[in-house]
């Protein structure tokens, strides 16, 4: 019997596959099994096969990315609550450090060749959208600069650790801590 799924939903099993195994191990066998659908059902969806299916991942974790955690630092709203709205989302997007580092996931391996320059140029905005806020309370572009690079190396390699160990626990331990610390940067 043929599963039947709509292309959201497959999207999704893609993004916990691709998250979970990575770009090279998510083989068409792993997609297979995990989705519920045979090889030419996935290739009827994606015709580009695996790496058109990566794109659909890329895209989607994109999208949400730049919902949860970028737009609320656009927001018309204080400082307090950009930073808030901020850390909340990335909670949300990662799932609470049970959703895999996805720099970790797209940057290395075979898809480092599809998604290096989209992962330097989001990692890049993610800065600048950080290093706004603070430039808009009256800290230095240097110094704000500094600040969101070393938050966001610290969600990023908390991600990393979390990965390696199981601790979700110092995930939620980071993003307070990172909380406070950006909140205590003002100015």
């Amino acid at each position: 019997m043929v599963k039947i799924t709509s292309y959201r939903d497959l999207v999704d099993d893609l993004v916990n596959i691709f998250c979970n195994e990575g770009y090279d191990g998510s083989s068409l066998t792993i997609l297979s099994k995990n989705t519920g659908l045979g090889r030419a059902s996935l290739y009827y969806h994606f015709p580009g096969g695996k790496e058109e299916m990566a794109r659909a991942v890329y895209d989607r974790i994109s999208k949400d990315f730049t919902r949860l955690v970028l737009s609320p630092l656009a927001a018309d709203v204080t400082f307090e609550e950009k930073i808030k709205a901020m850390v909340s989302g990335i909670d949300l997007f990662y799932k609470s450090g049970r959703r895999s580092c996805l720099i970790d996931v797209f940057a290395i391996g075979g898809s480092k060749k599809f998604f290096s320059k989209e992962i330097h140029s989001a990692i890049l905005y993610w800065i600048d959208s950080l290093a706004r806020i603070f430039m808009d309370r009256g800290v230095n572009e240097d110094n704000a600069k500094i600040i969101a690079e070393e938050a966001i190396i610290t969600i990023e390699g908390s991600l990393v650790f979390v990965r390696a160990t199981g601790n979700y626990d110092s995930f939620k331990r980071t993003l307070e801590n990172i909380s406070k610390t950006l909140l205590s940067d003002i100015g």
